[in-house]
């Protein structure tokens, strides 16, 4: 069983119930395709602090990193709401990834 994290950006909670991170998921589709056919079990899904911080400095956001890499994920998925329309991506949420993938999670920029 695959264990996964999602993470999310705090902006968007304001439009966002998670519904279609949690639908491709389920459905396996956007960047979940990779878990067709694979039992997978949802550990954590956060938002993140707040934008401006770095989140290995913002107590909260640590905390939160710390809880997913001890509960032993396989994988973290950044949510579409990280990314702007042209490519670019939340330097927060970057930081956050890099702090995960030097704990050997890897991240996948993707959910639905």
């Amino acid at each position: 069983m695959k264990k996964l994290a999602i993470l999310t950006c705090l902006q968007a909670n304001d439009v966002c119930a998670g519904v279609s991170c949690l639908e491709a998921l389920a459905a396996r589709r956007g960047g979940f395709t990779s878990y067709a056919g694979q039992e997978v079990q949802l550990c954590a899904f956060l938002r993140c602090s707040h934008c401006g911080v770095n989140p290995t400095e913002d107590p909260g956001m640590l905390e939160k990193l710390e809880r997913i890499a001890a509960c032993g994920v396989d994988a973290a998925h950044i949510g579409v709401c990280a990314q702007k329309k042209n490519g670019a991506r939340c330097p927060q949420m970057e930081q956050a990834a890099a702090w995960l993938e030097a704990r050997g999670i890897p991240i996948i920029w993707r959910t639905h």
